[in-house]
């Protein structure tokens, strides 16, 4: 099979895993509104053996290709499956479904260790700062003002770490066996335990009411049978790695569902908790590599952040969004289009080597000053002249500031101006957001670690332009407000 082959399957591997988390995703809330009222055990033997019928339809006559050893992976990847999805069904009972989503997701950052600790391969130092961001997350979601985990959010924990186990399991036993049978003994496996638990513990059987058969026939013909087929028949194209990295969509798919469906409505921190659980699942997956770095530096280079940056504040000032909107464009317009258009014919003369000016002296020869000079300045003046919205103003002014501070740098030295950029816009986010946005400040270290990486900076000159860029917005906004 060649390489490009190869990545194409993987490709399409990833992509149908991500529509399995899109379904996940939305189920949070359409379980928690079943078990409301219905007994959970109940609820999750209609679900496994709905699912677990319909591919029997499908593949009954395979079991026999498993043999006793591929039953007892089956049966084990079912039990991992049973822990993960009763302690998510209990712990729904006391918590939110966006809430439940996203404590769900740690089971992207545990992912590496388990496989770590039972493949006897060390964890990554980008696996332990992932697990620090998204156990800060937790602590900031899930803690109250009494510093206490609800019960529902300790169930939650446990539900992640089943999962975890789960996908580890599924990527060490579905290569060598058959997909579809081994997913049946998964499914029927689960049945069986939370039948056996509902026979036990509800004598007779609950009336099911319509609502709660559609629950179950939804969740467990679409977001079972057909979700975990997909899961164990890509795991076979795509690596473990890969896996979790797609599944740290669920807990966002989660919470967004939560938001828009069932009205959930998280806090400030829960909302900062949220986020750094995300990151925390992404920055334990990326391979950061030489690769990384270059994709890093070329796509969060300053030309890329100005735009959301600038809709972000214009829409954060207060005045009518459209409004916002239109002059968030009309100063992107003056302070993007136009020196690019100047910068690539520069370019194209040779009188600079490449897009970031990373020779200092070359940001010391006047056409590479005028253009910054008029990126900064012109849309300062329109907004001073026009009366433009204030916030929009203060990012004008903290922008010149941070041009003129270091120009007069360059003159002895080079900080690196995309740390720069990205510790000034970083700032202005979270000056301007909020607390909920503190977490975009990660993106400076990440920004440094890259231009490292690629060899444009060093250490210092990457520290330099962070120091730069926020003290020099938070002075901006302390004078001006």
């Amino acid at each position: 099979m060649t390489h490009n082959h190869a990545l194409r399957r993987q490709i399409g591997a990833d992509l149908l895993l991500l529509l399995v988390t899109l379904v996940w995703g939305g189920t949070f809330v359409m379980v928690k509104g079943a078990t409301a009222d219905y007994p959970i055990f109940p609820f999750l033997t209609l679900r496994f053996g709905l699912a677990t019928g319909v591919l029997l339809l499908l593949g009954a006559w395979r079991l026999g290709r498993l043999g006793w050893r591929g039953w007892g992976m089956g049966a084990l990847l079912g039990l991992a499956l049973f822990a993960g999805y009763a302690l998510q069904t209990l712990g729904l009972r006391y918590t939110s479904a966006s809430k439940s989503g996203l404590i769900t997701g740690l089971s992207v950052v545990m992912v590496p260790l388990l496989a770590a600790w039972l493949l006897r391969r060390r964890p990554s130092a980008a696996a332990y700062a992932g697990v620090a961001l998204a156990t800060t997350g937790l602590v900031l979601l899930t803690l109250g003002d009494a510093f206490v985990l609800a019960p529902g959010d300790l169930l939650l924990v446990g539900c992640a770490l089943g999962f975890a186990l789960h996908i580890v399991g599924v990527s060490a036993f579905a290569p060598r066996t058959d997909v579809l049978a081994l997913t049946i003994v998964q499914l029927a496996t689960v049945t069986l335990i939370c039948g056996a638990i509902s026979l036990f513990a509800h004598q007779p059987w609950p009336a099911t009411p319509q609502p709660v058969w559609f629950a179950a026939a939804f969740t467990g013909i679409l977001a079972t049978a057909a979700a975990f087929l997909a899961q164990t028949a890509m795991q076979r194209f795509t690596t473990p790695t890969h896996t979790a990295l797609v599944f740290a969509a669920e807990p966002v798919f989660a919470a967004l569902f939560g938001v828009w469906l069932s009205g959930d409505v998280l806090s400030t921190r829960g909302i900062m908790g949220g986020v750094l659980i995300v990151l925390g699942n992404l920055i334990s997956e990326i391979p950061w590599s030489e690769r990384t770095a270059v994709w890093i530096s070329r796509y969060l280079a300053p030309q890329y952040v100005l735009l959301p940056l600038l809709v972000i504040v214009g829409l954060a000032d207060g005045v009518v969004w459209w409004q916002g909107l239109l002059w968030a464009a009309g100063i992107a317009v003056v302070a993007l289009v136009a020196p690019l258009l100047l910068m690539q014919r520069e370019l194209r003369a040779g009188r600079i080597s490449d897009w970031h000016l990373s020779n200092r002296h070359e940001r010391l020869r006047p056409m590479p000053i005028l253009i910054a000079l008029f990126a900064t300045a012109a849309p300062l003046a329109l907004l001073v002249l026009l009366r433009g919205p204030h916030l929009l103003l203060v990012t004008s002014v903290a922008a010149v500031a941070l041009f003129v501070i270091n120009l007069a740098i360059t003159f002895a030295w080079k900080i690196s101006q995309h740390v720069a950029a990205i510790a000034a816009s970083a700032t202005l986010v979270t000056v301007t957001v909020g607390l909920a946005a503190a977490p975009v400040l990660l993106l400076i270290p990440i920004m440094a670690w890259a231009r490292v990486r690629v060899g444009a900076h060093t250490r210092m000159q990457t520290l330099g332009g962070a120091l730069s860029g926020v003290l020099i917005t938070l002075a901006t906004v302390t004078l001006i407000g």
